[in-house]
C-alpha cells in the first residue's frame, strides 16, 4: 500500500507543478489564483508529502497534545479514506487550474505602470498605522512588562473579556490592516524584482517591521506569507540567484519558524524556552519535525482525523460554518445559537477542556460540513480564484494593490476557515477604498500602458 501512496503522490506533484507553470504563463503578477495554489502547496501538499514518504508522523511528547489527533500512521486502514480524499481534492483543484482558459486580458498580462515612490509612501503610511496598533495593544495589556510576560494566545481572551465587542471589532480591523501592509509590501517587492531595481534598504525596513510584528503578536503567518510572495515573485521573473539564496537559507528559516512556536509564549524567557523546547527537546527527527512545524503540519494531521471522524463520531455541519459570513456581526449575547468558528468546534472535539482553536486547512472545514462531497470544495475555490484573478487583471491599473492583498489572503484561505478569511479580505478591500490607496498609485492620476510610458521616456531622452 505504501508504494501505491508514493506513486500517487508523485503523480500529484507532477500535476501540481504543471498547473503552476500553466498559471505562470497566464497570470504574470501576484494574483489570487497564485496565492491559492501556493497556499495549498505550503500548508497541505508539503506536510502531506512528508507523512506519505515517511509512512507515519507523530508529534513528540513535549507537544503535550491531549488527544490522538497528532498521530497519523498510513499502515492503518483508517487513514486510507482520508488520504484518498486529500489526493482527489488536490488533483481536481490542479486540473481546474491547468485546463481553465483565461481571457485575452489575463493572457496578455497587466502591462500597466504605477508609481513606485507613491507605493513606497503607502507602505510607510501603513507601517505607521501598524506601529500605532502595537502601542495600543501594549497599552491595553497593561504596559510593556505585563505584555512581555503574558501568553501570546490568551491575550485576546483577556482583552475580549475586558472590552467586549469593541475589542473584537478592533481585532478584526487590526488584522485587515496587517494584511493590507503585507500585501502592499509584497507588491513593492514584486515590482523591484520585476524591474531588477529592488530597494534593499527599504525592503529591509519592511522585513524588520514584519519580524517585530511577529514578535509582538506571536503570529508568524504574516511574515511567512510575505516570504512566500518573495519566493513567487522570484519565480515569476526568473530571479535565479535570489531563489538560490533563499534555498540555501531555507533550513535556517525553517528552524527559526519552528523554534518561534515555542518561545513566543513568554518573550521575557526566550533563552529558557529555547533550551527546554528546542535544544534539549527529545525529538525523533528534528529536521522533519521542524519542517512540519514551519508548514503547520499539525493542521494536516488533524485534517486526516476530521475526514474519518465527521459523519461517524461527530455530526456533519452542513455548511453552517460557511454561513458565518452572513452572521459575523451578530453578537452572541443576542443569538447564543450562532454557529461558532470551525477552529473552535474542532478544538472542542479534539482538545476538550482547553481554551484554544485548531486549524485543519480548507479541506478540514469542507469535509466536516459536506462529507465526501467536500472533495469538490477545493476545485470550486480554484475556479472562483481564477475568475477573481481575471476580473482583477482586466482592471489592473485600478486593482494592483487589491490583487497583491488578495494573493496574500488566498494563501490564508488554504490554511484556515472560509468565513473569517472572507471577512478579513472584505475589510482590507474596504480600507483600500476608504483610504483611496489604489488611486494614489497611478502615475499622474492616469493609467497608461507601460510600453507607452517607456516610449515617452525614450522620446524625452532623444530631445
Amino acid at each position: 500500500m505504501r508504494i501505491l501512496y508514493v506513486i500517487l503522490l508523485f503523480v500529484l506533484l507532477g500535476t501540481y507543478w504543471a498547473a503552476l507553470e500553466r498559471l505562470k504563463g497566464s497570470f504574470k503578477v501576484l494574483t489570487p489564483i497564485l496565492g491559492w495554489m501556493v497556499g495549498l502547496g505550503y500548508f497541505v501538499i508539503i506536510p502531506w508529502s512528508i507523512v506519505t514518504l515517511r509512512g507515519r508522523f507523530r508529534y513528540p511528547a513535549i507537544y503535550a497534545q491531549n488527544g490522538v489527533w497528532g498521530d497519523v500512521d498510513l499502515s492503518r486502514t483508517q487513514f486510507l479514506g482520508p488520504w484518498i480524499f486529500i489526493w482527489l481534492s488536490l488533483m481536481l483543484a490542479c486540473a481546474v487550474a491547468y485546463f481553465y482558459r483565461p481571457g485575452p486580458v489575463a493572457k496578455q498580462g497587466p502591462d500597466f505602470a504605477f508609481s513606485r515612490p507613491r507605493l513606497k509612501r503607502i507602505v510607510l503610511f501603513l507601517i505607521g498605522c501598524v506601529v500605532l496598533e502595537w502601542v495600543a495593544t501594549i497599552w491595553m495589556n497593561g504596559g510593556v512588562e505585563q505584555f512581555l510576560i503574558s501568553h501570546w494566545y490568551h491575550r485576546q481572551d483577556a482583552l475580549i473579556e475586558r472590552f467586549g465587542v469593541g475589542y473584537i471589532v478592533y481585532m478584526h480591523a487590526a488584522s485587515s490592516l496587517q494584511i493590507l501592509l503585507t500585501g502592499a509590501a509584497a507588491l513593492y517587492t514584486e515590482a523591484g524584482l520585476k524591474n531588477r531595481d529592488t530597494g534593499w534598504k527599504f525592503t529591509s525596513l519592511i522585513v524588520f517591521t514584519l519580524v517585530v510584528g511577529m514578535m509582538l503578536h506571536g503570529n508568524r503567518i504574516f511574515f511567512a506569507v510575505y516570504l512566500l510572495a518573495l519566493l513567487v515573485s522570484c519565480w515569476l521573473y526568473e530571479r535565479k540567484k535570489i531563489l538560490a539564496t533563499l534555498l540555501v537559507a531555507s533550513p535556517l528559516i525553517v528552524l527559526t519558524f519552528s523554534a518561534w512556536a515555542w518561545v513566543r509564549q513568554d518573550l521575557s524567557a526566550i533563552p529558557e524556552s529555547v533550551a527546554t523546547h528546542v535544544i534539549d527537546a527529545d525529538m525523533d527527527n528534528r529536521a522533519v519535525t521542524s519542517l512540519m512545524d514551519a508548514t503547520e503540519g499539525a493542521n494536516l494531521l488533524l485534517l486526516m482525523h476530521i475526514i474519518g471522524d465527521f459523519g461517524d463520531k461527530y455530526d456533519y455541519l452542513y455548511g453552517s460554518t460557511y454561513s458565518r459570513l452572513l452572521t459575523f456581526f451578530e453578537p452572541r449575547i443576542l443569538n447564543p445559537e450562532r454557529t461558532e468558528s470551525f477552529t473552535i468546534i474542532a478544538a472542542k472535539h479534539y482538545e476538550p477542556g482547553e481554551q484554544m482553536s485548531l486549524n485543519s486547512t480548507a479541506l478540514g472545514e469542507a469535509s466536516a460540513n459536506f462529507g465526501v462531497l467536500g472533495v469538490f470544495v477545493l476545485p470550486l475555490f480554484t475556479w472562483l480564484a481564477l475568475r477573481y484573478s481575471e476580473w482583477l487583471l482586466a482592471g489592473y491599473e485600478k486593482h494592483a494593490l487589491l490583487s497583491a492583498v488578495s494573493f496574500v489572503m488566498m494563501i490564508w484561505f488554504a490554511r484556515s476557515t472560509f468565513a473569517e478569511n472572507a471577512f478579513t479580505l472584505i475589510g482590507a478591500a474596504l480600507l483600500i477604498q476608504v483610504l483611496g490607496l489604489e488611486s494614489r498609485l497611478r502615475m499622474d492620476g492616469q493609467s497608461r500602458p507601460l510600453a507607452q510610458l517607456q516610449e515617452e521616456a525614450h522620446a524625452r531622452r532623444s530631445l
